[in-house]
Formats: structure tokens, C-alpha cells, sequence
């Protein structure tokens, strides 16, 4: 998307919570491009619509099989809810436009979106965007990996705080059964269902339940790390112990040797005040900025995309603290 302008972009699910937040971050950083909200109840927008300005409501059923005609005239389509038929995704390869889908978060959901890339051969990025909150995992591995010779284990775990609305849906999803994730363990990927113990910045712990998403892949590639996983946990988070007000906490454990050959292990903590939804987002935001600064196209990882120091650096730009534990 180098040198193209983004007059205009479509967003599907764009009144819920993530995609409203999606809808202000891109006003706030992009305040001249036209936003089109869409949804099956266009006018649960109204107010967003009104709120952002320059934007207007669209319907759309991803369950379908039409796509509405402002989507033709956006360069980029944004998908903030789950698009079973690839409606929106066919619809963007086959026209070109650049596309990101926040929660195709599995190597089949992948799939599709390969053979309709080597298809169509699209000149744009097509990004399929189903990490946990939208990738802002990477740079923090990228970061404290830097510290290590050789990388022997990642743990992954994203702290839900039930006081946030978000996080409150995140704690009643732990009540249920979770579908066995992905993981690796010993070089081997598994799928895996068994609870991991962690303690959380203030000594308290926890169960956090493994959660089948594209950061453990894309950590594998990143570290080499031989052992990966990813877990949900609930518990209080730092901005409630601290200020009194929810945050989203996503802790990197890595263990591995250091420069030396010692053993070592570190830990690094990633806290955005705002919390879950405003985090989303601002992957979002962030995997935005990397594709319209990349001469990259067709389908793309975040971790292909993102300039990691530059990520990072946007993070505490906008208040997310990172921290050493």
C-alpha cells in the first residue's frame, strides 16, 4: 500500500465494542479518510456515525452473499467480526483492495485466503489479523528475545480483568470448555487443553487456559523457541491495583541462555490503561500504519508486516507502559 492514500475505509462489525474502537482510532490518526460502518443493524451506528464525522452507515450480512457498493471504493476493508463465508475477503481479493480480518485466528481459517491470494495474484496486502490483540504480542517478544543467545521456551499470557467489560467476557469464556489450542512442547506441536499455572505481577496465581491462535506460530518463527504457548488468564490486573481502573496486561516469560551461555529467564509486561478494546484497536492502528508504509502484497503475517522498535515505540506513544518484571 506504499505511497496510496487512505480516503476510505469499510469496516464490517464497526459499531460493536472492538469495531467502534477500530472506527475511533483510525478518526484519530487518519482524520481526512471517510469511514463506512457496517453491519446487519446499520442504525445501532447512528451515533458512532455522527461521532466520528465524515462517515456514514452501511448494511451488510456476512452471512449472505452481497457485499454493498461503498465497499468497491475503499482501500482497505476491515473485518471486526466473524466473516464465515469469506464474503468480505473474496470480495476485497478479487477487487484489489487491501483487506484485514481480526479473527481469522487459525491455519484453516488461513487456508482460503491462500489459494484465493495465489488466485487473483492481488497487488494490495491481505492480512488475516487473528492474533491476540491484533498482534501486539510480537513486539514484546521481539524485544526481550533480543536479550537471549539461544531461545529454549515462550510463554504467552494475556491477563483479562473482570471489572473490564471485555475482560468480564473473556472470564465467563474461561467458565466454559475451551477447544484444545495449539501449542508447542518439546519441539512437537500439540493441541492441548491442560491449565498452566502463572503468577501475575503482584504474586498472585493463577490458571491461565491455552488458547489456539496465530502467535504461537508466529513466535516458533521469530525465536525458534522449541516450547510456545499462549494463555487466558483472570485475575486483577495493574491498572485496577493501581489506579483503580481496569487495564489489559499481556506478560512475555522467555527462558533460554544468555550471552555467556547462562541460563536465564526473564519476563517483560505490557499494560494499556484503556484496556482490551482500545489494545485491539490499536494493533489495528498499528498493522495499518505498516502496510501503508510496505511495498509487500498479497497475504502477509503481522510479523512480515511490522517494523517491531517502531511498534513498540508506538505503543508507549500512546500510553501502554512496558515494563521488566
Amino acid at each position: 500500500m506504499k505511497n496510496i492514500k487512505l480516503e476510505k475505509v469499510f469496516i464490517a462489525g464497526g459499531y460493536g465494542m472492538i469495531g467502534s474502537a477500530i472506527a475511533c482510532q483510525i478518526r484519530e490518526h487518519f482524520p481526512a479518510a471517510e469511514l463506512i460502518i457496517a453491519g446487519r443493524n446499520p442504525e445501532k451506528s447512528t451515533k458512532l456515525v455522527e461521532q466520528l464525522g465524515f462517515a456514514s452507515s452501511a448494511f451488510i450480512d456476512l452471512a449472505g452473499t452481497e457485499v454493498p457498493e461503498q465497499a468497491a471504493h475503499a482501500q482497505l476493508i476491515i473485518a471486526a467480526v466473524p466473516d464465515p463465508k469469506n464474503l468480505l475477503a473474496e470480495f476485497a481479493i478479487r477487487n484489489n483492495i487491501a483487506f484485514i480480518n481480526i479473527t481469522q485466528a487459525s491455519g484453516d481459517d488461513i487456508l482460503p485466503l491462500l489459494n484465493l491470494t495465489q488466485r487473483y495474484q492481488p497487488t494490495q496486502p491481505v492480512v488475516p489479523l487473528g492474533y491476540y490483540e491484533a498482534s501486539m504480542f510480537l513486539p514484546l517478544v521481539a524485544l526481550l528475545a533480543a536479550d537471549f543467545r539461544a531461545v529454549d521456551s515462550v510463554n504467552l499470557s494475556a491477563l483479562h480483568d473482570p471489572a473490564d467489560p471485555l475482560g468480564e467476557l473473556s472470564t465467563s469464556e474461561l467458565g466454559n470448555e475451551l477447544a484444545p489450542a495449539l501449542i508447542r512442547q518439546s519441539g512437537n506441536w500439540e493441541r492441548c487443553s491442560a491449565p498452566r499455572e502463572i503468577t501475575l505481577h503482584n504474586g498472585e496465581r493463577v490458571q491461565g487456559m491455552p488458547f489456539n491462535i496465530l502467535d504461537t506460530t508466529a513466535v516458533a518463527a521469530m525465536t525458534g523457541a522449541t516450547s510456545i504457548r499462549l494463555d487466558i488468564v483472570s485475575g486483577t490486573s495493574t491498572g485496577m491495583q493501581q489506579r483503580g481502573t481496569p487495564s489489559i496486561d499481556l506478560y512475555v516469560d522467555i527462558a533460554g541462555t544468555d550471552s555467556a551461555g547462562a541460563p536465564v529467564e526473564k519476563r517483560i509486561i505490557a499494560s494499556n490503561p484503556f484496556g482490551q478494546a482500545h489494545m485491539t484497536a490499536f494493533g489495528v492502528l498499528t498493522v495499518i500504519k505498516a502496510m501503508l508504509k510496505s511495498d509487500k502484497c498479497g497475504l502477509l503475517t503481522a510479523e512480515a508486516l511490522l517494523d517491531m522498535p517502531g511498534a513498540l515505540q508506538q505503543m508507549k506513544d500512546a500510553g501502554i507502559s512496558i515494563s521488566r518484571d
